[in-house]
């Protein structure tokens, strides 16, 4: 599960939800028990990574690309939970952006998702309170010199109704909030807010590929843009011939346009697709049947060009933990994972054929490259570190 959602307050019924916990129970036993073969015996390059140094007290909690700077964004301890900020620039240095919290939960929010476009930066921050201790979601706009808390209506992320949120994008077209939110049907529906000035407002999603239906129980988990489309990336869940779990994105072209869901080919029988990213071409990470998959697509024509790739090693990978992050290096795609503690690069040698390397042992948060530099959020134990590595090394084997 994507390291910041989290559902709450869901307004379906009892049996809705006895029936679909038992289909997850399912899929979870069957997930478990279908690993893929060993990988092959193959050599692992040593990568040279370095630690950013961050102040003691802050953990990181994600990344994003802002012109040739990376931001960081996540909480410090110091004096009390508060929200951090970070522009590192090439050289690796640190610089805190001011931010300037409204609400009582933004003073104390862990900045869980961030998002850059042009000069604009977004941000969402997140926060456990209240009598029931569900997430109180905060949103945050600027830019790299400054960013502001601009307080919403509680029913806007919260109440009866609400779900979790899971990212806030960048598109051509503005800012997106992915999440999801009470289905008339039952359970979740996916669902996104636009902003209207200063003030977020939830889309209709009944009606939409983003709404449950009998047949399926939709499960988005990330989102990411592309150019103007916004492309959310998860899987179904069917009960059909049984209960069955597999890998889909929802592509949105264009605010004007419908929401459309593709089932990816090649997606066994238990798989979720977790992070994209996107150049010319759409590069998407996830995990079929208990390994790595890695499917392919152009935004434009996705239903036309889909595919999984075939020659990407069998990697096992912990499909209960973070999942695996896309990363592009040109056109070149890499996966960023992390197995029984340990973490490997694969990238792509752009001959259909594939590089692995070292990376700090830990679990993955969440990964970016900007140019030729990969930026990496790992956890290990307790304690959550930034890392980089110079990838420019890897289109030399």
């Amino acid at each position: 599960m994507p390291r910041h959602q989290t559902r709450i307050g869901d307004a379906t019924s009892t049996r809705r939800l006895a029936s679909l916990g038992a289909a997850l129970l399912m899929i979870i036993v069957g997930g478990c028990s279908s690993a893929g073969p060993p990988a092959p015996n193959e050599t692992v390059r040593e990568l040279s990574w370095s630690r950013i140094t961050l102040p003691e007290t802050v953990a990181a909690s994600s990344l994003a690309g802002a012109s040739e700077a990376l931001l960081v964004g996540g909480r410090a301890s110091s004096g009390g939970d508060h929200p951090m900020l970070f522009v590192v620039d090439a050289s690796g240095s640190p610089r805190a952006v001011p931010l300037h919290p409204t609400s009582p939960y933004a003073k104390v929010a862990d900045l869980v998702s961030v998002a850059a476009h042009g000069t604009e930066v977004v941000a969402l921050g997140a926060k456990h309170g209240g009598a029931h201790a569900n997430v109180r979601w905060t949103v945050w706009t600027g830019s790299t010199q400054r960013l502001d808390e601009y307080p919403q209506t509680f029913e806007t992320f919260g109440g009866q109704s609400a779900g979790g949120l899971l990212d806030i994008v960048s598109t051509s077209d503005g800012p997106v909030i992915a999440g999801t939110w009470a289905a008339s049907e039952g359970g979740l529906d996916a669902a996104v807010w636009l902003p209207n000035g200063r003030r977020w407002l939830r889309q209709e999603s009944d009606g939409t590929a983003l709404a449950n239906t009998p047949q399926i129980q939709v499960n988005p988990r990330a989102a990411s843009p592309a150019g103007s489309a916004v492309i959310l990336s998860g899987s179904v869940i069917t009960f059909g011939d049984g209960v069955e779990q597999r890998a889909a994105i929802w592509t949105w072209p264009t605010r004007s346009s419908t929401w459309t869901l593709h089932r990816l080919p090649g997606a066994g029988t238990h798989s979720e697709a977790l992070s994209s990213r996107c150049a010319r071409t759409c590069w998407l990470a996830g995990h079929a049947d208990g390994t790595v998959a890695l499917w392919s697509f152009d935004p434009a024509d996705v239903a036309g060009t889909a595919t999984r790739d075939s020659t990407l090693p069998s990697m096992k990978i912990d499909s209960d933990g973070p999942g695996p992050r896309t990363v592009v290096l040109g056109d070149r795609p890499g996966i960023l994972f992390s197995h029984a503690g340990d973490t490997r690069l694969v990238v792509s040698d752009g001959d259909g054929g594939w590089q692995r390397f070292t990376a700090p042992g830990g679990s993955v948060l969440d990964a970016t490259t900007v140019g030729d530099s990969l930026y990496a959020i790992i956890r290990t134990d307790d304690a959550v570190g930034l890392w980089t590595a110079d990838l420019a090394a890897t289109q030399h084997r």
